[in-house]
């Protein structure tokens, strides 16, 4: 085979792995912490396409409140 069409398969396989390891953490994003939630998201983003936020999870003191 062609070193090329290899590649290819194994970056799709990559892709669908990616796509099942955030889907399974997605089911226990209720026990994660923020930083973990975060995490999620951002890889939910690369796997799935998914929007990704970066403001929903700044924790910044704004006017005294949180």
């Amino acid at each position: 085979m062609n070193t090329t069409i290899i590649l290819q398969r194994q970056v799709r396989e990559l892709k669908e792995t990616l796509q099942d390891a955030v889907s399974l953490a997605a089911k226990y994003k209720g026990n994660m912490g923020i930083i973990d939630q975060e995490e999620l998201a951002r890889l939910s983003k690369q796997a799935n396409g998914s929007a990704y936020n970066l403001k929903d999870f700044d924790l910044a003191d704004r006017n005294g409140e949180q």
